[in-house]
């Protein structure tokens, strides 16, 4: 499956190589089976939360996701052995620092090279809602946003502006 993604993307970062984007970087990366991955805030009644932040009083939770999680996210996205796991982070679709929580729906495997490329997006997001110039609510749509327009370019679609 790991082989399949990267092939995948390279073939459509290629192709899209001359495709203008505006508003969001996007390198083309794999996305979470939204049905299995829909995203999970964190709320004050979480086992892992840990206080409030920014001015908007966000829900943080601090990072929880044990070999049990692991396990059952995996079989979810049919990653056979624990021997394949070290080729994944287990990512957070709503990062923790914009108020993610360790719920099972808002974890899913992405391969190590592509959560490298989200990280981008979460620093910015996560540094927009610190200096209060972006809400909760916006920082989550950016990071949807921003696998929606990867969705398009692996199909060969142009992206949203």
């Amino acid at each position: 499956m790991n082989v399949r993604l990267r092939s995948l993307s390279i073939l459509v970062f290629l192709g899209a190589a001359m495709t203008t984007v505006t508003s969001i970087a996007v390198a083309v990366v794999a996305a979470p089976d939204i049905s299995l991955t829909p995203g999970a805030l964190c709320s004050a009644d979480s086992p892992d939360f840990k206080g409030y932040a920014y001015g908007e009083k966000v829900a943080l939770c601090t990072r929880n996701v044990g070999p049990a999680e692991k396990k059952e996210v995996a079989a979810n996205y049919n990653i056979g052995s624990q021997d394949e796991w070290p080729n994944y982070e287990f990512d957070h679709l709503i990062p923790l620092c914009a108020g993610g929580g360790n719920d099972e729906s808002n974890i899913w495997p992405q391969p190590i090279d592509e959560a490298k490329e989200k990280d981008k997006v979460e620093n910015s997001v996560c540094r927009a809602m610190k200096d209060g110039t972006m809400t909760q609510a916006e920082a989550v749509q950016k990071i949807k946003d921003w696998f929606e327009q990867n969705r398009r370019l692996a199909q060969g679609l142009e992206p949203k502006h």
